[in-house]
This record gives structure tokens, sequence and C-alpha cells, in this order.
């Protein structure tokens, strides 16, 4: 990885006024740390960081400056979902990357045209009706005005369509539904009682291609740790489909699917949980990770069978790529961690270089009898992984992550991973200091080559402080957009997000 030489010029912030207002809350020993780790940065790790200000604003308007040449039979909508402000409602800032309001955007494609919305999710917390203690910020006023309370649903992760509703998504919650063409906040959603409890419900739902069904789950600790799993069929009904014990208390944040089974990779990230409940820790800062606790693969079989647990040495990791069964083995790709570094930096995101951080993709082979193997298929350190949404569940031979290039902060390119042949190609942001969100892949219509469609992208342009909607070729990443649609403001750093093609008519 190359950088820029650290820059001298470090005392004018006020191109970044969340930053410096960030900068301003914190207690002088808290600050001096922080402006100590911004002044390691290079000149162009300085300027990405205002993918992190807020957005206030809420827009609707078509996009008028498109280069390139749209494809005509490209047409749906990119919905995309994150932290649009790191403030509460008291307008505090908050530390921590999982802390921000939901913010949806939506660029609906047609006929060669983009329109472009956002709008946040009414959440309690946005209308000013919530408690103040998030994940990572604790509520002002010391462990009285914490003890026992729990993070606001902040609806900030995922944005999914299915059966005709939009919902958008936080795990330690229920969803809120969102009507898909004015992004208006609908309400809660239990699915008529069937989300029961706190209603945790993942953000990373698994779409099967064949049933259309959309498993789910959420991590529960009482009265002991277990996930609840649910289905929802095409029509939008939803069941509690199994239940299962954990090893421990831990976060759970993604799973996948095969034809045949659930898939659940377990990783020890243990909160310390008698500081965060008596309010003396944040529940970002009271995680911890616990390689001596070691990993369990958990295999729930989808017709009702018995399930099986399988333990393994300690793995760390928040995303699975896909995965799919291959004669009595089932096949599981991972985007893995060397260890906690990311842990400390998403708490401290505002000022912390990811330079220290290394991730890789990998597969885990599961035999019919127990037994796991590992095979590193890229060392790029990467994240959010994405595959033809036709093969969720089945084999597949392409995969699209964002990779870390030039920069120390965030993700500034956009790599494909034939896992095939072992090649990989990428598009690498053009301008220092600019960064991707999580390629999103649109199938082309009609046709049946796993990699016969679109990548699409919003790109933060950090010398301009702006965004555009960035169109790759599937096939062909490498050679650069093929259209983009330039905004008149930026998107601040999301999550998650989805495609929706357009009805056919």
């Amino acid at each position: 990885m190359v950088h820029s030489s650290p820059s001298t010029e470090r005392a004018d912030l006020s191109y970044l006024p969340g930053l410096r207002a960030y900068l301003d809350s914190l207690d002088a020993s808290e600050r001096a740390q922080a402006e100590s780790r911004l002044a390691s940065m290079a000149a162009t790790d300085l300027r990405s960081l205002g993918a992190s200000e807020a957005q206030h604003t809420e827009y609707d308007y078509a996009v008028e400056a498109i280069e390139g040449e749209i494809p005509e039979d490209l047409a749906g909508t990119l919905f995309r979902n994150g932290p649009g402000r790191w403030e509460d409602h008291t307008g505090r800032p908050l530390h921590h990357l999982f802390d921000g309001d939901g913010m949806i955007s939506a660029f609906t494609i047609e006929c060669g045209t983009v329109r472009y919305r956002n709008r946040y999710v009414r959440t309690q917390h946005f209308q000013g009706t919530s408690g103040t203690r998030h994940l990572g910020t604790e509520a002002t006023g010391g462990w009285l005005a914490n003890i026992g309370r729990l993070p606001p649903n902040l609806a900030n992760t995922n944005v999914v369509e299915h059966a005709g509703h939009l919902y958008a998504l936080w795990e330690g919650g229920p969803p809120h539904e969102v009507d898909p063409d004015t992004l208006e906040t609908l309400g809660i959603r239990r699915f008529r009682g069937e989300l029961r409890w706190l209603g945790s419900y993942s953000a990373h739902p698994c779409l099967c291609p064949s049933s259309g069904d959309m498993f789910n789950f959420g991590v529960e600790f009482i009265p002991t740790p277990h996930l609840r799993v649910y289905r929802t069929d095409r029509r939008g009904k939803l069941r509690h489909y199994r239940s299962v014990s954990l090893p421990y208390v831990a976060m759970v944040h993604d799973f996948a699917i095969t034809e045949r089974y659930l898939v659940f990779m377990v990783s020890p990230i243990i909160p310390d949980g008698i500081p965060i409940a008596l309010g003396l820790r944040s529940f970002g800062d009271g995680m911890r990770y616990r390689p001596d606790r070691g990993s369990s693969f958990i295999l729930i079989p989808r017709d009702g069978g018995e399930i099986r647990r399988i333990e393994h040495d300690a793995v760390l990791q928040f995303h699975l790529s896909n995965a799919y069964d291959d004669r009595g083995d089932i096949i599981v790709d991972v985007i893995t961690y060397d260890d906690d570094a990311l842990l400390q930096c998403i708490a401290k995101f505002r000022t912390s270089p990811m330079d220290a951080v290394s991730s890789e993709f990998t597969r885990f082979r599961i035999t019919a009898g127990g037994r796991v193997t590992r095979e590193q298929l890229s060392d790029r350190t990467c994240e959010f992984p994405r595959h033809h949404p036709d093969r969720e569940g089945r084999p597949h031979r392409y995969a699209y992550v964002n990779t870390k290039e030039n920069l120390g902060t965030l993700y500034d390119g956009i790599t494909k991973l034939d896992l095939a042949d072992n090649t990989e190609t990428c598009y690498v942001a053009e301008t220092p200091g600019n960064s991707f969100c999580e390629p999103v892949f649109a199938p082309r219509p009609g046709t049946t080559d796993e990699d016969d469609g679109w990548l699409l992208s919003v790109e933060y342009q950090a010398e301009q402080h702006s965004s555009r909607l960035v169109i790759l070729d599937a096939k062909d990443p490498e050679r650069g957009p093929i259209a983009t649609a330039q905004l008149t403001q930026h998107v601040p750093q999301g999550f998650h997000g989805s495609f929706s093609p357009a009805a056919s008519t």
C-alpha cells in the first residue's frame, strides 16, 4: 500500500466541521490522542474523512450531470443505507461508526436518466423521543444515566425490498418500513406480532432465489444466548423457523444460506456484560475479541433436520460472502481479519487510520464428517462482499468487494475476484482521497452469465466534497465507469444497500 507523506498543514479543519465539533467535545486527554492520530495521516487520508461529515439536507432531484451512457436495459432503483449524521437528537457529536441516524438514499435509473432522493428514517431517536445511550457513546450524566438502558434503534445498516415492502434494518430491533417511492417512514414492522420480544432482526437477511423466501435471524440473550431464526415467504408472511443456542453471548452480524442449510459462523466478539449493564462502559467499548473462546459453525438444515455445530479455532469476521453445497460438503466464503484492530478503529472512526487493519477473502470447507479446512482466496484487505443475487446459496464463480489500495482510511478500490481462475481485476479511484461504498450487483435482464450485469457504487469525491453514482461493467470493472451521475452534494459513507429492478411491463 502506497501513501503520500503526512501533511504539515493540520491546523485548519474548517472544511470538516463535524470532525472539529467532535474534537471539541472530547476531554483534553482524548483530544490530544485524537489529534495525534490525525497528525499521522497523509494529506489524502485526511481529506477522505469528509465522507464522515453529516448530510442534514434531504434532496429530491433529477441528476443533470451524467457522463458516459447509462445502459438502456439498466432500470430500477439502487437503495443505500448508512448513518447520515453522527450526532444525537440533542446535537451532541457521537463517537462510534455505528451510532449515526439511518439515512436512505435512492438512485432511480430509468431510460438513461437518474433521479436522486434521500431521507432520514423517522425513528424515535431521530424524532427526539428516545434515550441517548448509543452503541459506542454513553449518555451524559454518568452511570446513573446509562444503567440498564439499551441503544435506540437507528435503522441505519441495510435496506432490503421483499414481497413489495422496503425495510430499513438495524440488527438490535425490528425493521422500519419505508415507502419505496417517497422514502417516507411507514412505521416499525413486527409482521403481525410474529417478531416478538425485543424484535431483534438482523441487517443481513438472505433471499432464496428458488423459493423467494427471505430468511433472517435475531440474537437473544434471555433465558440463555440463542439465535431465533425467521422465514418470510414470498407473500411477506413471517414465521418463527428455528431456535438454536449459542456457545456464549456473542455479536452475530451475518449468515449465509445454501440449498440445504442456513450457515452461521460465530466469532468470539463478546460483550463485557456487567460493566455495560451497570452503565460503566458503552456497548462498543465493551465488545472484546476473545480468541481463547474459539469459533463455531452452526448448520441449520432447511428441511427441519438435526442442527449441527462444528467447533473451530477463533476467527474474527463480520460478513459472509456466500455459501453452497458441494457433494455433501459445505463451502463458506468469508471476510476474515488477523486481529481486533478493526474493532478499535470503528470505535473511534473519525480519527483512526485503518493502516493496521488487515483482512482477506477466505474459503472454509466443512465436510460431512465435520472436518474444516481453510483456504486463502485473496490477500487484499477487503470488505463488503457481493455477488449475483441468483447465486445466493448456490455455486458461484465471482465475488465483488471493496479493497484498500492507496488510502489508509477508507476503501478506494472495487475488485472482482474470479474464484475459479484465482485472478483479480480492480478499479481504483482515479483521484487521491476518493473512496467507494459497497459494490451492488445489478443483473442484466434476460441473461444467464454470472458476471453479465453492472456494479453500482457511490464514490465520495474528497476534493470537491460531493458524491457520484458510479456504474461499472461487472465483466470488466478495471476499465472504469461506463457512466457516472454527479450529485450536487455528498453522501456520507454508508454500510449496505440493494438493487430493485424496475417492474417488467
